[in-house]
């Protein structure tokens, strides 16, 4: 039992009404379709407490994440994540982000306190953990896997883990999640790379896996050589739910390092409808368009997640739904904004009902990897993120703690 439900079995009774009331907007299978017309257009930020009492819901508090496609500067978050907070009402306790292994922060002068202020690993980890945001980082690379555990970067991962240490070393706390070489087992991805030999498709995939754990090891290695032990920082493992190719050999599972190298697990899951990124020839008559919920989303992934690291807490590491509802929506560049109000509403109220999952993260961006989906939460006229997120909390990294082994 984590220590924080022990904390708060005294104020149970008490907290038993308030409860059941909160509960009550969030009933299984009651949805309710938002409009554009009926949702109010003034979005108010709640106004921060100092105090916390996490509502727990099926084992674990949940709290929510977002990523959006913005350099973290200060300008940038203060400008961005108030209106991310507004949108859903309340504080998001996490930001993700993405950068690479050969980005300049990792080879660029950063010891003095200027140049360290310009990095752009700090400088983003600061100033969303000024405002009360903890990163999720996602580190990874334009190389191979194989380079990386044989040393080719191991410069450059030093710098990085040094550039960490000096943050975690102003104390107050600091501490970022780190998702080395995310959705490894997806081919868009350059660290997935074929092997030349063997010519058999499981041999390939058993040194590719292999050699995403060598990598996924090396890194944290080079952390832990440089004053970075397992208490200041939570290690995820984020593969794509979808393996690419889409074999059993595949899966994700076979990918995954092991408790003792991972704090916490996730994936990356969406609903695309029929948004144009659906039209591949990848796919029957060229079209991969189909509305989906979680039961084919969430539920087989969270289910054989559970059965690899049973005592891992479970993060939605990426998600988000196009409001392009049918194939003549596509066609008519039609967006049905009640119908991804009712899928958010839906769906994120399944996963505050999953006893292992811990948090999500919206997915707040329109065009990705040369593709295009209307991903982006509505700014005007939308309630619905607001509405489905009610039984989501603002989790502080201390409290965070309590819930991840």
């Amino acid at each position: 039992m984590p220590r924080a439900i022990s904390r708060i079995l005294s104020l149970i009774l008490i907290l038993t009404t308030t409860l059941a009331c909160q509960a009550s907007t969030n009933i299984p299978g009651k949805v309710s379709a938002a409009t554009p017309d009926s949702q109010n257009t003034t979005l108010e930020l709640p106004t921060p407490t100092l105090t916390f009492l996490p509502l727990v819901r099926n084992g674990t508090p949940k709290f929510l994440g977002i990523i959006m496609k913005h350099y973290w500067s200060r300008e940038n978050v203060e400008q961005y994540m108030p209106e991310a907070d507004a949108l859903a009402g309340k504080q998001h306790t996490a930001v993700g982000w993405f950068i690479d292994i050969q980005d300049p922060a990792f080879y660029e002068d950063w010891e003095t306190e200027s140049a360290l202020n310009r990095n752009n690993f700090y400088r983003q980890l600061e100033q969303l953990w000024q405002k009360g945001y903890i990163s999720l980082v996602k580190i990874g690379s334009t190389d191979t896997a194989r380079s990386i555990y044989e040393g080719k970067y191991d410069n450059r991962l030093t710098q990085m883990a040094k550039i960490y240490k000096r943050w975690i070393d102003q104390g107050g706390s600091r501490k970022a999640m780190l998702a080395p070489l995310q959705e490894m087992n997806g081919d868009w991805v350059a660290y997935y790379d074929y092997p030349s030999e063997p010519e058999d498709l499981k041999q390939k995939l058993e040194q590719r896996q292999r050699e995403f754990r060598l990598a996924y090891n090396h890194i944290q290695d080079v952390f832990t050589r440089n004053g970075i032990d397992r208490s200041m920082v939570w290690w995820v493992f984020a593969p794509n739910g979808l393996s690419s190719p889409d074999v059993p050999e595949n899966n994700f599972e076979y990918y995954y390092p092991g408790d003792d190298r991972v704090d916490l697990v996730g994936f990356a899951s969406y609903n695309y409808g029929f948004c144009p990124a659906t039209l591949s020839p990848a796919c029957a008559n060229g079209d991969c368009g189909r509305w989906e919920n979680y039961d084919t989303i969430y539920t087989p992934y969270i289910t054989r997640m559970q059965k690899m690291a049973p005592t891992k807490p479970i993060l939605i590491t990426e998600t988000g739904s196009s409001a392009i509802y049918t194939k003549e929506d596509r066609e008519k560049n039609t967006y049905n904004y009640a119908m991804k109000a009712e899928w958010l509403l839906l769906n994120y109220g399944y996963l505050a009902r999953q006893p292992m999952v811990l948090g999500v993260f919206y997915f707040d961006v329109n065009d990705f990897d040369g593709k295009l989906c209307d991903l982006a939460l509505p700014r005007e006229n939308f309630g619905g993120y607001r509405e489905a997120v009610t039984g989501y909390q603002y989790l502080p990294a201390s409290v965070l703690d309590e819930y991840i082994p």
